[in-house]
């Protein structure tokens, strides 16, 4: 991920540094599009007494992440469609990491009105996006960035931006946090954007 996504770790590091729960709180917590665990093993780790459902759409990932992350009382695996599938309610805090960009625009605020209701009062929605620039002109000169930071990590760049041309619905940061607003999010906002990518969080009352 690291030779795809620039500044990857400092990514993941921010995203648990804007979970606002002490460290030793007994918390539940969601992971939506989990992958491979990479975000879910670290959570586990910052948040040693929580309990963690991790979330994804095929069952080859969920296994991965079973793989990396062990079978033990705190996690529950499950596999689903966010889109409209049930991926519970009561969590403290809910983090997606880079997998919201598969919703279509259409989507989303339906999406984070569910999340709204997943989560506790009080509680947070902490997520890594991809994102598109408001100005077409800026928008083309970040992709080619981004193709360029991946060449230069060893990965043909032009593919990977092929593939998210085909598959991702990246949004405007502006749109993103209005939807968020008018899902009952409170103290919604952009808390960190490099070239088209972007970290969100927004807060229950």
């Amino acid at each position: 991920m690291a030779r795809l996504i620039p500044f990857y770790d400092e990514q993941r590091n921010l995203m648990l540094g804007l979970i606002p729960f002490g460290r030793q709180e007994a918390l539940r917590v969601l992971d939506l599009g989990c992958g491979p665990g990479l975000m879910a093993a670290r959570l586990l780790t910052e948040f040693p007494r929580s309990e963690l459902t991790v979330f994804d759409l095929t069952a080859e990932m969920i296994e991965a992440c079973r793989v990396r992350l062990g079978q033990h009382d705190r996690i529950r695996y499950l596999v689903g469609d966010f889109r409209s599938d049930d991926f519970g309610r009561g969590y403290d805090f809910v983090v997606a990491s880079l997998s919201l960009h598969h919703l279509e625009l259409s989507e989303r605020l339906r999406f984070f009105k569910r999340v709204h209701d997943a989560l506790k009062p009080g509680g947070y929605l902490v997520a890594a996006e991809i994102i598109v620039d408001e100005s077409p002109v800026v928008r083309d000169q970040q992709y080619a960035l981004w193709r360029q930071f991946m060449r230069d990590h060893g990965e043909d760049g032009d593919t990977w931006y092929g593939k998210h041309l085909a598959k991702d619905h990246p949004a405007r940061i502006s749109v993103l946090v209005s939807m968020l607003a008018g899902a009952g999010f409170e103290t919604a906002g952009c808390f960190w954007r490099y070239l088209n990518f972007a970290i969100i969080r927004g807060s229950k009352a």
